[in-house]
């Protein structure tokens, strides 16, 4: 029976690292890449049996960890649709965020059966015999030499040049991991050779920026609403005709939009929203933007309206630290922090308010209006009731299961229409609200990304990437014109509304707002690619709006 015992253990043991070696070889063929991650393989399992002294144990610890780290990527690639970087510990490992995390319970769930695997493998080789001293002693030096080769290597600025070549992808976990931690210096991206093709362009549309601009004797009030994991549900194609039609996602002034972000990532299109920059362009800094760009930034809406005398205002159901956006928003020059607790609300000071309903969140917005009366104000203010997760078991009100084939997402799609019905009731109250006040003002609300419902079906629209579709709404109580674009960029929607004001803007925002007219709202979706190209060495290299390039 030992014996059967033992072999069972030692086949389990090749298997683990059989496994972690599958997950080393994600780089395809023999590459610098491959050397990283057997590298990085080799040293930790020399380290760990340094700290040990036992070989099998330090075997399977390191093919575990190795195990974890690829199904963590995993796991962000089901809920994000994106691959795991260094820089998303920083917001993993924060601990105001810690709250948020653990409002998934699936992805909790994962994690503590992620621990439990590693205890357990840990246990089960606790008792092998230990080596001796003197191969203890090397074992650390092979672990440093080792170590020091990988920083060599993938510091390297032709290794690196090459990795971004295989960007969003990469070349497997271990050396996105690897090569994305070295970037302890921040740089801003760099974008084509000049920006003359852009400029020659700008130039000629300058009359058409000035014929949509409004003229007004008095600055308008702004509010710009975020409204958290919201998309226009008529977007999927269901065969149904009890899919209902909400008010909110129809006015004249209703656009789709384009996002970088799916079922999660909210301050990845606030980041967009509030900077007029692309958050793809970060690379694999993207999910870091609020802590390891945002200090860089140079313009922003919250500068532009600060420059123009406006009182600026953030009004948030979670508090100032979450994914640290109050750092990042003050950066961006931020007057005023608000969660709906300093205006009236009863909860405990500083508590997330998950289920806030957004009528009350948008009776605060009334109460700031109504207050701060000094000075034009700008509000960017954010929605919290309608965020995920969402009941599979949900009850089908809709009468869709006989159409889809999914049920589990017959019952979070049910389950999300309930949260967006009384979002729906709340923006059309507060449209109205906007409609009968006798201040100029500028209304514009939009989604951040989709809900998480795994819909796996088609969309009603041939624009590609559909999934990373969302919508904004824009809307006015004074005269001003309609814009409809098949598709408008999330980076290009604070041009539009700086240019709906008619405040003064920056040479950024000229070019922000030309970019929006060249390209019928496009971006990174622009079939001109050297005009994006021309367009983002502008306003990267010239202006420098996300930091100086640092000189080699």
């Amino acid at each position: 029976m030992k014996k059967i015992l033992f072999s069972l253990k030692i086949t389990y043991a090749l298997l683990i690292i059989i496994i972690a070696f599958i997950t080393c070889t994600n780089a395809v063929g023999l590459s610098v890449f491959t050397f990283i991650a057997f590298g990085f393989y080799a040293s930790l399992a020399t380290m760990i049996v340094f700290l040990t002294r036992r070989i099998a144990l330090s075997l399977v610890i390191t093919s575990s960890l190795l195990i974890i780290l690829q199904l963590l990527n995993q796991i962000k690639v089901h809920y994000y649709k994106e691959r795991l970087f260094f820089s998303d510990f920083y917001v993993a490992f924060d601990p105001k965020n810690f709250s948020t995390l653990l409002h998934y319970p699936s992805a909790s769930l994962y994690l503590f059966a992620l621990l439990i695997f590693l205890i357990a493998n840990i246990w089960l080789f606790r008792t092998e015999k230990k080596i001796s001293q003197l191969s203890r002693w090397g074992s650390l030096l092979i672990s440093i030499i080792l170590f020091c080769g990988i920083v060599y290597v993938s510091k390297q600025a032709h290794v690196n040049r090459l990795w971004q070549q295989y960007l969003p992808k990469g070349r497997g976990t271990i050396a996105n991991l690897f090569i994305s931690s070295n970037q302890f210096t921040y740089e801003p991206p760099i974008f084509g050779n000049s920006s003359a093709y852009f400029l020659d362009k700008l130039s000629t549309f300058q009359p058409s920026i000035s014929a949509a601009t409004p003229v007004l004797t008095k600055k308008p009030d702004v509010v710009v609403f975020l409204q958290e994991s919201t998309v226009n549900p008529q977007l999927f194609d269901i065969p149904s005709s009890n899919v209902p039609s909400y008010e909110m996602f129809s006015q004249p002034n209703s656009n789709l939009m384009r996002v970088q972000t799916f079922g999660g990532g909210t301050w990845l299109t606030e980041f967009s929203m509030l900077t007029g920059l692309n958050t793809n362009d970060f690379s694999y800094r993207k999910n870091s933007v609020y802590y390891v760009v945002a200090p860089h930034i140079q313009t922003s809406l919250f500068k532009e309206f600060n420059d123009n005398g406006y009182f600026t205002v953030v009004l948030s159901p979670m508090g100032y630290g979450n994914y640290n956006a109050g750092p990042a928003y003050t950066s961006f020059g931020m007057q005023k922090f608000f969660m709906p607790q300093d205006l009236g609300y009863a909860a405990e000071q500083n508590e997330n308010l998950w289920k806030i309903p957004t009528q009350d969140l948008l009776d605060r917005v009334k109460m700031i209006l109504d207050t701060y009366t000094d000075k034009p104000l700008f509000i960017f203010v954010l929605s919290m009731n309608e965020h995920g997760p969402y009941d599979p078991n949900f009850v089908d009100e809709t009468q869709i299961e006989s159409s889809v084939t999914d049920k589990q997402f017959v019952g979070r799609f049910n389950d999300y229409l309930s949260r967006i019905t009384p979002l729906d009731s709340a923006t059309q109250d507060f449209s109205r609200y906007i409609q009968h006040r006798q201040n100029p003002t500028l209304f514009l609300y939009f989604g951040d990304h989709q809900p998480a419902l795994s819909w796996g079906g088609d969309y009603k629209t041939k624009l590609s990437a559909a999934d990373y579709l969302t919508q904004y709404t824009l809307t006015t109580n004074y005269p001003s014109s309609v814009e409809h674009n098949e598709l408008t960029d999330v980076s290009l929607v604070s041009g539009l509304i700086l240019e709906k004001t008619g405040v003064q803007y920056s040479d950024f925002y000229r070019a922000n707002i030309a970019m929006r007219y060249l390209c019928d709202g496009k971006l990174d979706d622009c079939e001109d690619k050297q005009l994006v190209e021309s367009y983002k060495h502008y306003i990267y290299q010239d202006l420098q709006d996300a930091g100086q390039l640092i000189q080699h």
